[in-house]
């Protein structure tokens, strides 16, 4: 049975890849993604955030956040977010304790939909499997060097054309910022691909003021699409 599972998304990426131009392709991907946002353009999760703080040459822990946290996603919006709990260092804390920093930023450039073609190039890198399913790789290339827009690889099933993870960081960073890596894997949910873990990986460094690392990581306990 095993075997008949990974047969059949091979022989698709074979005759798909075979009578498609990577243009084609990279078309595909992108109206069927844009057309997902549109028309479930609204996500709620239920998520278990870690933040930990550490020393950037020891790696030392200095602090450890943990949050449970109810998000509601817009597509090109910052997300809501309502802090449910919070601990520190193990230690029952106020909601304020675990609220994300910088809530008021600009939300990131929305790489597809009406406006994706503005701001990225794409690019659709050599094929690779992944698990019983193969992927298409599409790396996303900022036409600008801003702090709004991502800079990576997207990686989605061919069968289907379902977002599977995103690796990537910003195209430039903000004062103090040294390092920033995303990782995000996401699930199917009515078609709709939805974050199931999250990892960021920053380095903050000013002289004198400001030299940590910080992790962020995030699980997802529950997903669905509100009504409108």
């Amino acid at each position: 049975m095993r075997k008949t599972l990974l047969i059949l998304p091979l022989l698709f990426w074979s005759a798909g890849a075979a009578g498609l131009t990577d243009g084609e392709t990279i078309d595909r991907i992108y109206q069927h993604v844009s057309q997902l946002e549109e028309k479930y353009p609204n996500i709620r999760i239920r998520r278990t955030m870690t933040v930990r703080e550490l020393d950037p040459d020891s790696g030392k822990v200095r602090k450890t956040s943990v949050s449970e946290q109810d998000v509601l996603a817009h597509v090109g919006e910052r997300p809501q977010i309502k802090i449910l709990s919070c601990t520190v260092n193990g230690a029952s804390a106020k909601p304020e304790a675990c609220e994300p920093k910088e809530r008021d930023r600009k939300p990131p450039l929305r790489i597809f939909g009406p406006t994706g073609h503005q701001h990225y190039r794409f690019e659709l890198l050599p094929q690779q499997l992944g698990g019983d399913a193969p992927f298409y790789r599409l790396r996303v290339i900022p036409k600008q060097k801003t702090e709004r827009h991502f800079e990576g690889v997207l990686e989605f099933t061919a069968s289907d054309l379902s977002l599977h993870s995103s690796h990537g960081t910003i195209a430039a960073f903000p004062m103090a910022m040294k390092k920033m890596e995303l990782e995000l894997f996401f699930d199917d949910l009515d078609g709709r691909s939805v974050p199931s873990r999250t990892r960021m990986d920053m380095t903050l460094y000013l002289p004198l003021v400001l030299n940590s690392r910080v992790i962020s990581e995030s699980v997802t306990s529950e997903s669905r699409i509100p009504a409108d």
